[in-house]
């Protein structure tokens, strides 16, 4: 199927009643275990990498997002079923227009301490651009809440306002709108509570589709509820990182490396390396999701 057009394929989505992933990848490996699962499943999907990941400016070594960028492209046209790519949560907006230059189908900038009513206009340049370059932009209107792994500490958020959120979308012509309805970012070990009456509100006033960030962190069974009030993506990401971690863990207690060919723990692809067994737990990761939003055999 090769790559799609993130619109059409979110388009697809809402007709049909289920939800795209965007599962976040962090390397090739992790991208290439995104799209075998959504090949398993016969599923569409969408991955990509965190803008403001690899543009951190305390990254040891840094990044080229063009390189990022061709290697996502390449994943996605040489896959068997549709996938969009997208340059996820640029803090800086200088990088979402990279994203653009990149070739990511879909980029997203978000500044959650700047109100939305300040945003309007740089977003509705970056969509001017990015659509003249046949990619697709994401925004997003309210704050979602934060744990912090250190300590534990909840930062609360900021619920989306409908009638912002109406407003923002017809000023600024974002194809999708990432919502805070309860959701949280990085919340393991507890689930959050949508506030379904929130979202059935938004989807009466907002045009485009809607974009739940923080599915690490949401209860599978509210995925459906979800759905059907107008969402039609999904961003996991902390969670994929923990099954590999939690995996990688397991495989080094079990296992005296020292006295392994270390060619058959890294590299050969066989049962001994450690990096087709992370592929493994992460394909069954993300299988889950893809079920949980209704995508199994939606490719068309």
């Amino acid at each position: 199927m090769s790559s799609i057009r993130c619109v059409d394929l979110l388009k697809r989505a809402r007709a049909g009643s289920y939800a795209v992933g965007y599962f976040e990848a962090w390397s090739l490996e992790s991208l290439l275990a995104i799209v075998r699962a959504a090949e398993i499943a016969r599923s569409p999907v969408m991955t990509g990498f965190c803008g403001e990941y690899l543009a951190n400016p305390t990254r040891r070594f840094k990044e080229e997002i063009g390189l990022y960028g061709a290697i996502a492209r390449k994943v996605a046209s040489n896959a068997s079923v549709p996938v969009a790519t997208l340059l996820n949560e640029s803090i800086d907006m200088n990088v979402a227009y990279r994203g653009v230059k990149a070739g990511f189908d879909m980029v997203m900038f978000v500044d959650e301490e700047m109100p939305a009513e300040k945003l309007i206009e740089p977003t509705r340049k970056l969509v001017e651009f990015a659509h003249a370059c046949d990619v697709a932009v994401e925004g997003e209107v309210g704050a979602l809440g934060m744990v912090e792994h250190l300590g534990g500490k909840r930062h609360s958020g900021r619920a989306t306002d409908p009638e912002m959120a109406a407003k923002f979308v017809q000023c600024t012509g974002v194809d999708a709108l990432a919502v805070s309805v309860g959701n949280v970012h990085f919340l393991e070990g507890a689930k959050a509570r949508l506030d379904f009456e929130l979202l059935e509100d938004l989807h009466r006033k907002v045009s485009v589709p809607l974009v739940l960030h923080g599915g690490t962190g949401i209860d599978k069974a509210e995925f459906e509820p979800s759905i059907a009030r107008g969402v039609a993506k999904v961003n996991v990401g902390s969670c994929l990182k923990r099954t590999v971690l939690e995996c990688e863990n397991g495989y080094f207690s079990m296992n005296e490396v020292g006295k392994l060919n270390p060619n058959d723990v890294l590299g050969r692809g066989g049962a001994l390396d450690v990096m087709m067994r992370s592929q493994e737990a992460l394909i069954e990761e993300v299988l889950g999701f893809i079920r949980a939003f209704g995508g199994e055999n939606k490719a068309a």
